[in-house]
């Protein structure tokens, strides 16, 4: 389960990906991680493969899906996520970094404060659980 909210100075704005995005958030011992996260409803037309699509097509479907991977550390309350590839080309070779909190069994995420256009500040909020592990499905 993810929950991805966007807030200006801490209200609530909206959810980027809509209701109930599907998610997955992978941290490794190996130091290793990956977040893949997309909206249930990205518009695609029937029958039509990616390779077939037009680039407004493409570029449609891509601005309902977040991707990267890389290698993490922990310092604290904070995960620092060292980007080696990413949907986002600007962040290949950045830092980014998430607060850690817990909320129960959820993992919750904020990324750093950057400022809006109009002078506020606005964060992201993305909220994590484990789905259950299934019996035909190893963990």
């Amino acid at each position: 389960m993810v929950d991805h909210t966007r807030l200006v100075d801490g209200q609530v704005i909206g959810h980027p990906l809509g209701p109930g995005p599907l998610g997955r958030l992978e941290y490794r011992p190996d130091g290793r991680m990956s977040a893949l996260l997309m909206r249930r409803d990205r518009p695609w037309p029937d029958g039509l493969s990616f390779t077939r699509a037009t680039d407004e097509q493409r570029g449609a479907a891509a601005l309902g899906f977040v991707g990267y991977a890389g290698r993490y550390t922990l310092r604290g309350d904070l995960v620092l996520h060292h980007v080696e590839m990413s949907l986002y080309v600007e962040h290949v070779g950045d830092v980014l970094t998430r607060r850690i909190s817990w909320e129960g069994p959820r993992l919750v995420l904020h990324t750093e404060p950057r400022p809006t256009r109009t002078g506020g500040t606005t964060t992201d909020r993305l909220e994590w659980s484990r789905d259950p592990v299934r019996p035909d499905h190893p963990a």
